[in-house]
């Protein structure tokens, strides 16, 4: 179960999902996933009151989506995430979620994840009233249902407890047990304090002396440097700890260390439970392999019976033709006895003949004993009898050939399930892996025909970054003259040709408002670093992002708006004027002002540009809708 010390540090980490925005919800058990977008693609599990982190290990999502998960999708689809964090050092994590209204972000709802007793999940408007909750709760001190106020749960005594409140706690219980309840630090990590204060856990009515003690080592546990690790014990995983404790010194401890506490969280909960369900895949996929296994014994089985049906039913045709005289004497000879004696003598009368071994009257049927019994129709002649028997084997002929065609298909399923199997063997749950990202990739960017980086803004805040911190004296400086237009820096621009200046242009004007207004073309201008300045004009105010131009503006006038979208041989998606697209990349569209959103329009880029990096093609798209311009 998570203590408050795993959510304080996995809140800390979890915080890197800021600013990122929800594409997809589903739940699986007690497991909810969110996947975002923004700046690649992360997974977040919340796992109460287990564990919650980013995980580098998809499961299959289920076909038919839980009643909450719908609910959280409805309420929360698209939204940022603009907070994620522990509340108050308590088992609570809270991630608040809205849209940005004039550049300023605007909570709309709260999720709220509860680590204690059996954990549970709770969606809250931005007033508090809980909109939807995933284990409903009707409690003395408060109510967990729709429609009711969230009340956060009774807050426990702080760290900042006196040597008097401590000898206190301990007065009625032991040490350990009255740290791990009143602090809601957990048994573990009351251990911990007992073990760096040299305090004996079991001590009730501590001394004054030991209560000093134990306020140091709780400001040495608060301090205690991130050092995240998988504990095992005989093999086995006993625990997962942001921190390297005291309680696990001993030599039959084992420590796998990682660098994040998320990635050790996600080796146990992510790789060991997708590994589970891989197992489950395989074992199912056997049973598969199992019954069609089945089916091709008893379709073989059918088969041989129909061959042996088949041959036998030619030889009996052939051994009619073979004794013909024999079995046409002997019809005649029972034809003219029935004229003189009954059925029941002629019987009698055939019993001791060695030629014939059954007469049955009432089928018709006599058998004669020749190397095989030989079934011959009374009513019929020698020819009707072998014609017969030739049928019946041409019967069993065409029965033979559709078990045969069966037969080959049972056996080309078994290969192909075998052939799968194979795969989910060989592909065992391994990370996502995440590709080196380049500082500039965070912005707009493309390279152009000459080799110079090009990067533009996405928002008030990364523009505002591009011209602080990114944009140097020998750099130049571009701005489309339209409003919602990204601030585009050339990097080494003092150097650039007529060619890069356009290319930039284009970038310029392409990514502003122009491109969503639908608009074919527009102005754009460049100046020097030195001309771009945070100080407004008299009379007037700078909003976040924006910035003043002093002197002569380089005017480029009539700009087309037109962009190339490409993968580069790294994988990388870029997109900006069609030249440099078409030198730089080995696939590429062109694009256009269109009637496709953004969304639907990046997954029908990614089968054309072959790549699953559907994110990738959404963040470096123009804002606005899209379509495929031919030419």
């Amino acid at each position: 179960m998570f203590s408050t010390f795993d959510l304080k540090e996995i809140s800390k980490e979890l915080s890197d999902l800021e600013r990122m925005r929800i594409d997809k919800i589903y739940q699986l058990g007690n497991e909810l996933r969110i996947k975002f977008f923004g700046r690649g693609r992360e997974d977040l599990v919340i796992k109460p009151p287990l564990a919650v982190f980013v995980t580098s290990y998809p499961k299959p999502a289920p076909k038919n989506p839980t009643w909450f998960a719908m609910l959280l999708r409805k309420h929360l689809k698209s939204m940022w995430l603009f907070k994620i964090e522990q509340y108050d050092f308590d088992r609570i994590l809270t991630l608040s979620f809205g849209f940005y209204e004039d550049n300023n972000p605007v909570v709309k709802y709260v999720l709220i994840v509860e680590m204690f007793r059996d954990g549970n999940i709770i969606l809250a408007n931005n007033e508090n009233v809980i909109v939807g909750i995933q284990s409903r709760e009707y409690m003395k001190e408060r109510t967990l249902a729709p429609k009711s106020v969230y009340v956060f749960p009774e807050k426990k005594k702080s760290f900042d407890l006196t040597t008097e409140e401590l000898i206190e706690i301990s007065k009625d219980n032991e040490i350990v047990r009255g740290l791990a309840t009143q602090l809601n630090i957990g048994g573990l990590y009351a251990e911990e304090v007992c073990l760096l204060s040299g305090v004996n856990k079991a001590k009730t009515g501590i001394t004054e002396e030991e209560a000093i003690k134990i306020k140091i080592a709780l400001n040495k546990l608060q301090n205690l440097e991130k050092n995240p690790m998988i504990i095992k014990k005989n093999g086995e995983v006993i625990d997962i700890v942001p921190y390297d404790l005291i309680s696990y010194s001993g030599p039959e401890f084992e420590k796998i260390r990682y660098d994040s506490f998320s990635k050790a969280l996600d080796e146990v909960y992510g790789k060991a439970e997708a590994e589970e369900i891989l197992r489950e895949e395989i074992s199912s996929h056997q049973k598969k392999i199992q019954k069609f296994e089945r089916m091709l014994k008893s379709q073989t089985d059918l088969y041989n019976s129909y061959v042996e049906e088949r041959d036998l039913y030619k030889k009996l045709g052939d051994l009619a033709y073979e004794k013909y005289n024999i079995i046409e004497e002997s019809l005649k000879v029972i034809e003219q006895a029935k004229k003189t004696y009954s059925l029941e003598d002629i019987k009698n009368k055939l019993k001791d003949n060695k030629l014939i071994s059954d007469v049955d009257f009432k089928t018709g049927i006599i058998t004669f004993n020749f190397d095989i019994p030989l079934p011959i129709e009374l009513k019929k002649d020698v020819n009707e009898n072998a014609n017969e028997f030739y049928e019946k084997s041409k019967k069993m002929k065409r029965k033979i050939d559709g078990a045969k065609i069966a037969m080959e298909n049972t056996q080309k399923k078994i290969e192909e399930l075998k052939e799968e199997e194979g795969e989910l063997e060989v592909e065992k749950p391994k990370a996502i892996e995440r590709k080196a990202r380049e500082w500039y990739e965070k912005f707009r960017w493309f390279i152009s025909s000459e080799g110079n980086l090009i990067i533009g803004g996405r928002d008030s805040s990364s523009n505002e970054v591009i011209v602080k911190k990114y944009m140097e004296d020998s750099d130049i400086y571009f701005h489309a003259d339209a409003y919602g237009a990204p601030h585009v820096v050339i990097k080494e621009g003092s150097k650039a040709t007529e060619t890069t200046l356009n290319e930039a242009a284009i970038f310029a004007v392409s990514f502003s408002s122009l491109w969503k207004d639908g608009y074919g073309g527009g102005d754009a201008y460049w100046v020097k670093p030195d001309q771009v300045t945070k100080e407004a004009p008299s009379g007037e105010y700078l909003k976040k992002g924006a910035f003043s131009i002093k002197g002569k503006r380089n005017y480029i006038k009539s700009v087309q708006i037109k962009l190339t979208i490409g993968i580069t041989s790294e994988g990388k998606i870029m997109c900006g004027p069609d030249a440099p697209i078409e030198k730089h990349t080995v696939k590429n569209v062109k694009i256009m002002p269109g009637k496709h959103k953004k969304e639907s329009f990046a997954k029908r880029l990614s089968k054309m540009l072959e790549t699953e990096d559907i994110d990738g093609i959404v963040q470096a798209l123009p804002p606005g809708s899209c379509d495929i311009r031919g030419g």
